[in-house]
């Protein structure tokens, strides 16, 4: 840290952390929150109140592997030294990368353009990686899960698959990447949207893998999509198979390191 001043000064922040023991990434009054933990941390190093922006919220016990935050200080920062300091003040679950300095406008969350997110399943009893993938052993209709990842390309409303009681929000979203990936026996789906409405990735996650072990085919698919009915759809995957993935920002923060690993 260097001497402080009046004018403030803008960071951006990449880090990781796994998600089991928060309550999300938005600080809430009760319970332990990742962004809660960070604002303590580096309040603490900085001897200051700190604001920390993320670039979207995730749920209860969904992970980050890519995250973009940023701070406002009122004095300079060295960098590599926060980086060093905040992965020696900060719980094993949470992980800097690297940290730059931004101009005024930069948001982690409206200068965002597009947000990743991954979803895992473990295709077969294993006693690693239980932690951060959903198993499940059941046979699906890999071709069928293909063809609805297809279908959720472009601008739809998603209203299907938002969490009932969320925020009041006109529903529309538009996908540029939707695929299932199978690697051994582990199966990945990756999304990339403009937005994502609340729970909306495991609702689809958790929808599309029932109507593929049923092999129900796509007409069902398409009249649940289009139902724009939470009712319609689903169970939600369980939320310790999702994973944030990164962002991609018009004016790259991190020389592209934050956009999602599979872009």
């Amino acid at each position: 840290m260097e001497s402080q001043s009046s004018h403030l000064r803008r960071y951006a922040l990449r880090l990781a952390y796994h998600g089991a023991d928060f309550f999300g990434w938005q600080r809430q009054p009760e319970g332990r929150t990742v962004q809660g933990v960070l604002e303590t941390s580096l309040g603490q190093w900085l001897r200051a109140d700190v604001s920390v922006v993320g670039v979207g919220r995730t749920d209860t016990g969904v992970h980050a592997q890519n995250y973009v935050a940023h701070l406002e200080v009122d004095r300079e920062v060295d960098c590599a030294e926060l980086v060093f300091r905040m992965n020696r003040f900060l719980p094993e679950d949470i992980v800097f990368f690297e940290a730059v300095p931004v101009a005024d406008d930069v948001h982690a969350r409206f200068s965002a353009v597009t947000r990743g997110y991954s979803y895992r399943i473990q295709r077969r009893k294993s006693a690693f990686g239980r932690d951060t993938a959903w198993q499940y052993e059941r046979e699906l209709n890999l071709d069928l899960l293909r063809e609805m990842a297809l279908s959720i390309l472009g601008e739809h409303h998603f209203g299907a698959f938002e969490r009932s009681g969320g925020a009041d929000t006109n529903g529309i979203c538009t996908v540029h990447l939707a695929r299932w990936v199978v690697d051994g026996e582990v199966l990945e789906f990756h999304v990339v949207g403009n937005r994502f409405l609340r729970n909306m990735v495991r609702s689809l996650v958790g929808t599309m893998v029932e109507q593929a072990v049923a092999d129900r085919g796509m007409a069902e698919w398409n009249r649940i999509f289009s139902s724009q009915k939470r009712t319609e759809s689903g169970p939600s995957a369980p939320a310790h198979g999702l994973t944030f993935a990164g962002a991609q920002f018009a004016a790259p923060l991190f020389d592209g390191r934050e956009n999602p690993h599979f872009i």
